[in-house]
């Protein structure tokens, strides 16, 4: 069976875990995917293409198109992970934060609810549970 692989843990999408603590299989993915969409596009030296930072969307005057377009770059940079088979993300605005909600299906066939809070300040994973 394939794995989804084993990495030191990031709760908070942009620290590492103080402890070093070991997250694996969905976990592990759904940390990625988070640190993904909190890495500005252009920022790692050898990874160009890589990521989308949610953050900056936190103060914008968002419509509903808007938000359209922050899910299908969010679903797209997610797909970007070769662990990823499929992805549905939904966007929503309120009280200065940025909420992604949705699921994922991975390469192993294992399908992973996704709900992210972004602020000006924290990124909180809310949720990152295997659906049966």
């Amino acid at each position: 069976m394939t794995s989804l692989g084993i990495d030191i843990g990031t709760p908070g999408a942009s620290d590492l875990d103080p402890f070093f603590g070991l997250v694996r299989e969905g976990r592990c993915l759904v940390e990625a995917l988070a640190r993904r969409l909190v890495t500005p596009r252009g920022s790692l030296l050898n990874y160009p293409a890589y990521g989308y930072d949610l953050r900056q969307w936190v103060n914008a005057e968002l419509d509903a198109s808007d938000l359209r377009e922050i899910e299908q770059a969010a679903a797209e940079e997610c797909r970007a992970d070769e662990r990823v088979d499929e992805v549905q993300l939904t966007a929503a605005f309120s009280d200065d934060r940025l909420t992604l909600t949705g699921w994922v299906t991975a390469i192993t066939g294992q399908t992973f609810r996704l709900t992210l809070a972004v602020s000006e300040v924290t990124v909180i994973i809310l949720r990152s549970t295997e659906v049966a």
